[in-house]
């Protein structure tokens, strides 16, 4: 059983619990919101508290703070992302799904997610069903667009459980195999523009890779402002400083997008900057092979799958 699968049977295990055990846990007396110290107490259980989450009792606090310090992966409620057992679901009570002036991960309440089906998210929760004092952990469910849903934290599990392997450790379909001179045209032009170090041999290895990303970085910088270190290493910050490129964008940050694609072995109908169709096609390809939400748009999670 993966650790995500292990902190939703936590979750079912506390079912009819009330605050005692949570508040003790945190060391909070009763009358304390507790929905957030249900969330870590599960975690705690399956070793994931310090690992890939953070002991928080802030319901926004759990996903900005972990992801500050141990990556995962946000997605927005409004979003066609289809939640995973174990994501953390975070809620606004307003049903706007966010709160204006404040950031994207403030939020009102937080449970885990315990599956999908159909247009419905089946939770579990603590403090959800009564008051601080009076509320056991229980399940709910929401419409997946629900107005009430702020967005969903995904872990870095690997992070807790080098065992864990995503997607329940289906093997993705392999990259198409990558045309030399087509790599050796994108090692040219990262050179030439960039500076980059990286040999000209038509090889997608390390420090092909690594100038992709130091070139990203760069662009990120320049064009979005985004005060990046320049290191190559594609982490959480420059993960989330990629923009959302999407077709018909013609953009300096493009040539970086076909690089990496057209690095893996993908066609993106030429090396020009231009968000095009096969260009669109291509990312659509990758997102397939790689089990990410397949929309056509390359965004930080497109950036990141191809680059880290």
């Amino acid at each position: 059983m993966q650790i995500n699968e292990r902190f939703v049977e936590r979750a079912i295990h506390y079912i009819g619990y009330g605050p005692q055990i949570f508040n003790a846990y945190f060391g909070t007396p009763m009358g304390t919101a507790w929905c957030a110290e249900f969330v870590c107490k599960c975690a705690d259980d399956v070793g994931a508290i310090g690992k890939c989450i953070v002991k928080t009792a802030g319901a926004g606090s759990i996903p900005r703070e972990s992801i500050a310090k141990y990556g995962g992966t946000w997605y927005e409620g409004y979003s066609s992302y289809k939640p995973k057992p174990g994501d953390i679901i975070v809620f606004t009570w307003n049903g706007e799904g966010q709160y204006p002036g404040q950031d994207k991960y403030f939020s009102d309440h937080v449970g885990v997610v315990e599956k999908v089906s159909g247009n419905t998210v089946y939770t579990i929760e603590g403090n959800a069903n009564g008051t601080n004092t009076s509320s056991t952990v229980c399940r709910r469910s929401y419409t997946l667009k629900s107005g009430k849903i702020n967005g969903y934290f995904h872990p870095n599990w690997v992070l807790a459980d080098k065992s864990y392997k995503e997607n329940g450790g289906s093997t993705p379909t392999p990259d198409p195999k990558p045309v030399k001179n087509s790599i050796s045209e994108v090692q040219t032009y990262l050179r030439n523009k960039y500076n980059c170090t990286c040999a000209v041999d038509g090889e997608y290895g390390p420090k092909t890779k690594a100038a992709l990303v130091g070139s990203l970085q760069c662009c990120l910088n320049k064009y979005y402002h985004s005060g990046l270190t320049v290191d190559g290493i594609m982490g959480p910050k420059t993960k989330k400083a990629c923009p959302v490129l999407n077709n018909g964008f013609t953009h300096p940050i493009v040539y970086i997008l076909q690089g990496a694609l057209i690095c893996r072995g993908y066609d993106t109908g030429g090396f020009d900057g231009e968000y095009g169709p096969k260009t669109a096609l291509a990312v659509t390809d990758f997102q397939k092979k790689h089990c990410r939400e397949v929309d056509g748009l390359a965004g930080p999670e497109t950036f990141y799958e191809l680059l880290k």
